[in-house]
């Protein structure tokens, strides 16, 4: 018999267009083919990683989102992570190119290497604009003068040995498809950015039929210092997400449902 995790969850009804609203509804996914996914948890500002650098915008970005981070990673997606393994439910872990490179164990699954590619450099119309915003943007040479250079997953979410971890969509994919998942359950960050659009996150993961789910509670945007207070950003990632990609859940509700299959 299958072990059923029932969780409430919510989704945004779109249609028809004039009477729009939210709705509710009660999950009951197959435990043994569910897995719970935490995405770019990095560890600027934490205790074991770089301390935050006024000159350079990178991570979360501002201190109020990246103090926000660090206060999910501990009090949301730590322990939903603890409940899943309690449990049996696969955890798998989705990182950036540039942390995964340090970790042996993030290069299961890969694609095979790319062919030499036929088409020639990309011209820039204006030669260094976009660098330059870059620059203004996160700080001159901040991919190897920043925290973001000395930055890892946070050690409170490490991945235990046999948890998928991974950095490209295939290779999430194929670990999925080895372990016989159809359900995601999202958390990390950043809602509005790397959660919906980053490999291995939402929108590169949708096509290929997964059911998807987003810990509501578990994932921040990357707010502006004046955005922060209404949490404009992400607001907008979860009610994105909710219109066209699937419901979300909360931690505690999660958390439940494991406690009640263990």
């Amino acid at each position: 018999m299958a072990r059923k995790l029932r969780i409430p969850s919510r989704y945004y009804r779109s249609l028809p267009i004039d009477q729009t609203g939210y709705e509710t509804e009660m999950l009951e996914l197959d435990a043994d083919r569910t897995a719970f996914v935490g995405m770019h948890c990095w560890n600027i500002g934490m205790p074991d990683g770089p301390e935050i650098d006024v000159n350079y915008c990178v991570g979360m970005g501002f201190p109020q989102a990246l103090a926000e981070a660090a206060r999910i990673v501990n009090e949301k997606i730590r322990p939903a992570m603890d409940a899943a393994r309690a449990a049996n439910v696969l955890v798998a872990h989705v990182e950036s190119a540039t942390i995964a490179a340090k970790h042996p164990e993030a290069q299961q699954y890969l694609d095979p290497p790319p062919l030499p590619s036929a088409m020639p450099p990309r011209a820039e119309v204006v030669p260094g604009y976009r660098a330059s915003i870059v620059a203004r943007s996160h700080g001159l040479n901040y991919a190897t003068q920043s925290p973001y250079a000395r930055m890892d997953r946070a050690e409170v979410v490490m991945p235990l040995p046999g948890e998928p971890f991974v950095y490209e969509t295939t290779q999430f994919g194929r670990a999925l498809r080895f372990h016989g998942i159809e359900n995601l359950i999202y958390s990390g960050f950043a809602t509005d950015m790397c959660i919906l659009r980053a490999p291995g996150g939402v929108e590169p993961m949708a096509p290929y039929g997964y059911r998807i789910f987003l810990m509501r509670d578990a994932t921040v945007g990357v707010e502006l210092p004046d955005t922060f207070d209404e949490r404009i950003a992400t607001r907008w990632g979860i009610a994105y997400f909710e219109a066209h990609y699937g419901n979300t859940i909360t931690c505690e509700d999660f958390i439940n449902a494991c406690e009640e299959i263990r």
